[in-house]
This record gives C-alpha cells, sequence and structure tokens, in this order.
C-alpha cells in the first residue's frame, strides 16, 4: 500500500514551523541562553536580566564607613567612643563639610575658653553638634555677651553651655530676647531672669512663647497668683513652664486637690511656697494625700513637707 502524500498547502502556517521551533527551544535550553520577548521587537536573554538589588538598612558602622576618617577620629580623639562618633556623624552630616583645622578645632578652643572641660564638650558636641559650624563672632560670642549682660558670671555661663549647649545656636532675636524679656515683665529683674536661665536654660531655646509659656502662666494667674506670685514661682522652679504638660499634669493634679478639700486660696499658697508640688507624679500626690487625710493631718504646708521625703521615710512617719 503506498503511503499518501501529505499536502502541507492544506496545514494552517504556523503548524508547518512547529517541529523546527521546538528544536530551537530545545537547543537554546540546553546552552541557557533562551530569550524572554519583552515587546515588539525588542528580545533580552534571560542571563542579562538583573536581580533585583535590595537595599540594606544603613547601619551605625556603614554610616561611618562613608564619612571621611579624619571627621570619625578627631570625635574619638574629643573623647567620644566608636560608637558615639559615628552617631553623631549620622545626626549630623554636615560635620563631615566643616574643615577640622579651621572650623572644629577654632570652635573647641573657644567653647574650653568658657570653662568647659573635654568631657563637657564631648557632651555637648554630641547633643547639639550644630554648634560646631555656627560662626564664633556673628552666633556663639554675642550669645555669650548677652547671657553675661543679665548678670550670668563666667562659671554660670560654662553651666548653661554645659547643660543645654544648644542655646548657642539659638537665635538670640527669635528666641531669647522675647522670653528674657516677658519674663521681665512678669515683675523680674535680670537677676531674677539669670536665676531662671542657670536653673532651666532650655526655657529659652526649647519653648514656644505663644503655644507654651503664656499659656501656663494665664492658667496660674487664673488660680489666684499675682504677679508677683508668678514671678516667685518661675524663679524657684523654672521647669514648671516648660517640663510639664497643662492638660495631661497640672491640671489634674490641681483638680485632684480641690477633691481633697482644699480650696483655691490654700492651693495658692502651696504653690507659691512649693511650687514643685505640681512635679511629683499623680499616684505619689494621691498615696500621701490619702494617709494625711486620714490622720487627720492634711493641710496644704503638711503636704508640701512630706512630698519630698523618700518612701521609706514617708512610711516611717506616717504608715
Amino acid at each position: 500500500m503506498r503511503r499518501r502524500p501529505v499536502h502541507t498547502a492544506s496545514l494552517p502556517p504556523w503548524l508547518a514551523l512547529l517541529p523546527f521551533c521546538l528544536v530551537v527551544v530545545a537547543a537554546l535550553r540546553r546552552s541557557g541562553s533562551w530569550s524572554l520577548a519583552l515587546g515588539r521587537g525588542q528580545v533580552v536573554s534571560a542571563r542579562s536580566v538583573p536581580k533585583p538589588r535590595i537595599p540594606r538598612r544603613s547601619s551605625v558602622e556603614e554610616v561611618a564607613g562613608a564619612t571621611a576618617d579624619a571627621h570619625l577620629q578627631w570625635l574619638k580623639d574629643l573623647g567620644m567612643d566608636y560608637s558615639q562618633a559615628a552617631k553623631t556623624i549620622k545626626k549630623a552630616p554636615q560635620l563631615t563639610g566643616c574643615s577640622v583645622a579651621n572650623n572644629l578645632e577654632p570652635t573647641v578652643r573657644w567653647l574650653k575658653g568658657l570653662g568647659l572641660d573635654d568631657m563637657q564638650i564631648a557632651r555637648a558636641v554630641r547633643h547639639a553638634p550644630h554648634i560646631l559650624w555656627r560662626s564664633i563672632e556673628n552666633n556663639l560670642a554675642p550669645t555669650v555677651r548677652w547671657l553675661m549682660g543679665l548678670g550670668l558670671d563666667d562659671a554660670q555661663v560654662a553651666k548653661v553651655a554645659s547643660k543645654f549647649p544648644a542655646l548657642l545656636g539659638s537665635s538670640l532675636e527669635l528666641h531669647m530676647k522675647p522670653i528674657a524679656e516677658w519674663l521681665k515683665g512678669l515683675g523680674m529683674d535680670d537677676s531674677q531672669v539669670a536665676k531662671v536661665i542657670v536653673k532651666f536654660p532650655q526655657l529659652l531655646g526649647s519653648y514656644s512663647l505663644e503655644i507654651n509659656l503664656k499659656p501656663k502662666v494665664q492658667w496660674l494667674k487664673s488660680l489666684g497668683l499675682d504677679d508677683s506670685q508668678v514671678a516667685k514661682v518661675i524663679v524657684k522652679f523654672p521647669t514648671l513652664l516648660g517640663g510639664y504638660s497643662l492638660e495631661n499634669n497640672m491640671q489634674p493634679k490641681v483638680q485632684s486637690l480641690r477633691d481633697h478639700g482644699f480650696v483655691d486660696s490654700q492651693i495658692v499658697g502651696a504653690l507659691a511656697r512649693f511650687p514643685q508640688l505640681l512635679s511629683y507624679s499623680s499616684k505619689r500626690l494621691e498615696h500621701r494625700t490619702n494617709i494625711l487625710e486620714s490622720k487627720g493631718l492634711l493641710t496644704d504646708k503638711a503636704l508640701c513637707n512630706v512630698l519630698p521625703l523618700t518612701d521609706a521615710k514617708f512610711a516611717a512617719r506616717f504608715e
């Protein structure tokens, strides 16, 4: 029997090419160079497709390694360990753009001239590295002269610079002078303003006059304190204006005293005598108020006297 001939003209065109395509694909797979079609006329070999790079999170070591070795070593020579120096550079990469000889060293010598020792300078640079690229003539020195004009002596200026070095880089015109003038408007003289700055220099550089400071003074006055009493409260305990929330701390504690029977005149007397009253935790204030009340000893003066006692001394005397 004769095999009947296959008429290729009757087959679809793609089917006629199928055996050839299969052979080509198999060969390319064996060689590992088969290609992926990405679009019209665009073919990219699978070998040439790059693997996606997953960026790694920068570590302190990687950041430090990317900076100039001279700056890292300079910070270590200043008294920092490797981790502190690297974190300082990560916090303030502008530091690496400053010349060690022309910018950094002169500022350190100037800080030493204020009376800061090596440890204090290292701490100042860690917390406020921006002071290193502030101009001595235009920023740092004018701030110190202004502080001394209020009555701070050399030791007090050094104390302020060590406690809150960022103040040296703050704006005199935008922050420090307006707040100082406002304090004077409450009845303080220069010596009292100087005491406030030495005790709590953050008041001049970390808080808004309109948002933080004025509302608290208005609240104190609403309790019944007059201007002279408000001034005394701030001089005794300036942290009250900046370190405590009015809504979440001060007002609830005053309400707690009212709930225990204190009238506003007693609260005013207690705050004028001992403004730190509002700095203790609500738990401590409530517990000691309850104990004094249970023993018939609760007065504003007694409460002010017992709050500073340690738990052990308080328990020995009253529990």
